[in-house]
């Protein structure tokens, strides 16, 4: 799954996401992905994942949000 159909996937369940390069931080893990959920009687939670690459931050998100129960489809 890319960034874009994760993304869209991650919509269609109310999940506020973002996915992010930033080259200010001079090639140190660069790429970010972030998502959180609103806090529904105080369920919310929120997961982020720096990396180097934009494929190995994919694989880091796609862990972190399946702690939460979102088992991303291939």
């Amino acid at each position: 799954m890319d960034a874009t159909a994760m993304l869209e996937w991650l919509l269609e369940r109310n999940v506020s996401a973002l996915f992010r390069v930033d080259p200010g931080r001079e090639g140190i893990r660069p790429w970010t992905f972030h998502a959180s959920s609103e806090p529904r009687h105080g369920d919310g939670w929120s997961v982020r994942a720096d990396a180097d690459s934009p494929e190995e931050c994919l694989r880091r998100a796609r862990k972190a949000l399946k702690q939460h129960g979102l088992d991303l489809p291939e």
